[in-house]
């Protein structure tokens, strides 16, 4: 059952504020201890705080109760975090600057509770007299990515709901005006139709924050899974679950929602550090929980258990944690990111996977990655794509082919197979940074002038791994093309040229 909205405004006798300049560059994940100097009105309910600066320079704030974890605190920032982030292309959210500034100017804050009852106690004590805005939420209804509980997909999240409740009530409803009345519209329209049913008691003007985030809950996969188990989700207050029923039943809630954020559910994820295995990103109707992550598009494993990660076919931004993981982008263009700059870390690259070693201990270890586009290291990043510009000429013993997953960092290519090539022959290999068609084979393309070459031998199979140093001091993002002819020296004129592959230096 959705909770009732809660919002608390600042009128001009209620004096207890929160500071601007409370410090949390020095903690890793940007959770400090509540200062002293701050009003005993909130350490005497709170512990810890994390904030988020508005372009302003105001802050958004976060208070924390006992009970709630790091890895909570960091789940509803980033939530808040993605919510507040520029959807470019939409009506509303293509610039959520204004949204932003508003919400830090009346103090908006999300107020972090152990329970319900602590957050009752809290808030008609002297807690009700700040001078904040204010919106609350339980740890007993926080579900983090690759917990027990998010793994069985059993318990309620009340995260998304709760943070987007603040957003609209502290940013949007005053601020996008027009925005508020349409997505009203949207909600009586449903309301009408018998598609929501707001809970008993709930204030009219209140309906809409709880009918947008239905919509938002819905579409963005946390009720799948049907809980209820009658094709409803919030106990029957919405009368869809899935997010293609949403898309054909509710179309405009789905487009009021869409005015404001992007179709992909992208908040920076961190997997709870418990999680032990391979976190999926793809559908599967027989495993529970990816009803939700197959929205997700940027994860990180934390912890020290040897996990892996296997993303889905969106453009996704994955990350390992301290110990040696697998890192499978399957499709998609996708990028995995180490901690580190990249002198500090070894690449090995071939046909099948690019293997990254992290030469400081406990901190990235040893990552195997697959379909893995790109590389970001702290000072730069590594372009992994290579783009095949069309078959060359075929000899006697078939289309030579040139693949490979390879890397081109520091002057070293590496990962790059020619198969199909006579066994035994002694053939040329090159480099150019210019390309030109050649109409008279079948449109193939010639990497051409020369640049970098070399003379290679085949093995007894035809086969050829590339490892060698190409002219070093390319400048970062220059195209460069790699190309291969071989002849068999045992047919006369037997002049296969191979297919050209493209890379970018970074």
């Amino acid at each position: 059952m959705a909770a009732a909205v809660l919002f608390v405004s600042s009128v001009s006798l209620r004096a207890q504020s929160l500071p601007d300049n409370i410090d949390i560059s020095g903690s890793p994940n940007g959770i400090v201890t509540l200062p002293g100097t701050v009003s005993s009105v909130f350490t005497n309910v709170f512990d810890r705080y994390t904030k988020i600066t508005a372009p302003n320079g105001r802050s958004i704030h976060f208070l924390l109760q006992s009970n709630v974890t790091d890895e909570m605190a960091v789940r509803a920032r980033e939530v808040m975090r993605f919510y507040l982030t520029d959807a470019p292309g939409t009506q509303y959210g293509s610039n959520k600057t204004a949204i932003a500034n508003r919400m830090a100017n009346v103090d908006a804050t999300l107020v972090y509770f152990n329970t319900e009852q602590a957050a009752q106690q809290a808030i008609n004590g002297p807690l009700g007299n700040t001078n904040l805005f204010f919106q609350d939420l339980y740890a007993t209804e926080s579900i983090v990515e690759g917990s027990s509980s998010y793994i069985s997909n059993n318990n309620r999240d009340a995260t998304l709901e709760e943070v987007f409740h603040l957003v609209h009530g502290a940013g949007i409803r005053n601020g996008l005006p027009a925005y508020h009345s349409e997505m009203t519209a949207a909600k009586n329209a449903a309301k009408a139709a018998g598609m929501y049913m707001p809970p008993f008691g709930l204030p009219v003007q209140d309906e809409v924050f709880e009918y947008i985030i239905s919509v938002i809950d819905v579409y963005y996969g946390f009720w799948g899974h049907d809980p209820d188990g009658d094709g409803t989700s919030f106990g029957g207050e919405y009368i869809f679950h899935t997010q293609a029923d949403v898309i054909a039943g509710d179309p405009a809630g789905v487009t009021a929602m869409l005015k404001f954020l992007p179709t992909v559910f992208s908040f920076d994820c961190t997997v709870a550090s418990q999680f032990n295995g391979t976190f999926s990103l793809i559908f599967n109707g027989g495993v529970e929980y990816t009803h939700k992550s197959q929205y997700l598009t940027e994860v990180t494993l934390s912890g020290n258990n040897a996990s892996g990660l296997r993303g889905n076919a969106l453009d996704n931004v994955l990350a390992g944690n301290a110990n040696n993981n697998v890192i499978d982008g399957r499709g998609g263009v996708d990028a995995a990111v180490f901690q580190g700059v990249f002198s500090e870390y070894t690449v090995q690259c071939n046909s099948a996977s690019i293997t990254v070693v992290d030469s400081v201990p406990a901190r990235d270890g040893t990552d195997t990655l697959i379909s893995i586009e790109e590389l970001r290291f702290a000072d730069q990043f590594v372009d992994c794509t290579w783009q095949d510009l069309g078959g060359g000429t075929v000899g006697s013993h078939g289309a030579v082919s040139l693949t490979g997953n390879g890397s081109l960092v520091g002057g070293s290519v590496a990962g790059l197979d020619l198969t199909n090539a006579p066994p035994g022959v002694l053939s040329l290999a090159w480099l150019s940074f210019t390309s030109v068609p050649l109409p008279a084979f079948s449109g193939t393309v010639f990497a051409s002038p020369f640049s970098g070459q070399f003379l290679f031998l085949t093995n007894g199979s035809g086969a050829l791994s590339l490892g060698t140093t190409w002219p070093t001091g390319i400048p970062a993002g220059t195209e460069v093309w790699f190309q291969f002819l071989v002849s068999d020296p045992s047919v006369i004129w037997d002049i296969t040229l191979s297919n050209a592959v493209k890379a970018t230096t970074p």
